[in-house]
């Protein structure tokens, strides 16, 4: 992958995967995507069973098409990132097509593949640049992220 643009347009448009990982039962709207100046041409969701997962938790994914991909994402994605992460009452993270497996939640072999997150209580980050996605700093961040889902949701001690 030379950039973010060309990993999220591998299949034609732009296609944004946001996941969210908490206690909310329901999933948010397709207009709730929309912000001024900018919405999705088409918003699928998708509900991911907690259950293989271990963890006592709502798992959602939303994939965000655009057709146009020359849009400024950033400054949106920090902004669905919240939205997301507020409504699911947990954390909300964007991640390449085919990054999401339980056993590698925020784990360091997908750092890279985890392009923005959202833990309760913080920021939204959003890194838009594959050196950043590389770098031993952002595993690091990833790592913090896997710190928080572990602390907020921990494993069934059935499992």
């Amino acid at each position: 992958m030379s950039s973010l643009k060309e990993a999220i347009c591998w299949s034609g448009p732009a296609v944004v995967i946001l996941f969210t990982l908490g206690r909310a039962e329901s999933s948010l709207l397709e207009s709730e995507f929309e912000t001024p100046g900018m919405r999705p041409d088409e918003v699928e969701r998708f509900p991911v069973s907690a259950e293989e997962g271990g963890r006592q938790a709502v798992v959602r994914e939303y994939d965000l098409t655009f057709q146009d991909a020359d849009q400024d994402f950033a400054p949106y994605l920090r902004t669905c990132l919240r939205k997301a992460s507020a409504h699911a009452e947990g954390i909300a993270w964007l991640a390449f097509e085919g990054a999401f497996h339980f056993d590698h939640l925020f784990t360091e072999d997908v750092a890279d593949q985890i392009y923005g997150y959202r833990v309760p209580g913080g920021d939204p980050v959003v890194a838009w640049d594959s050196a950043i996605l590389k770098s031993d700093g952002w595993k690091q961040e990833i790592g913090e992220v896997r710190s928080v889902l572990d602390s907020a949701f921990p494993m069934d001690p059935g499992r």
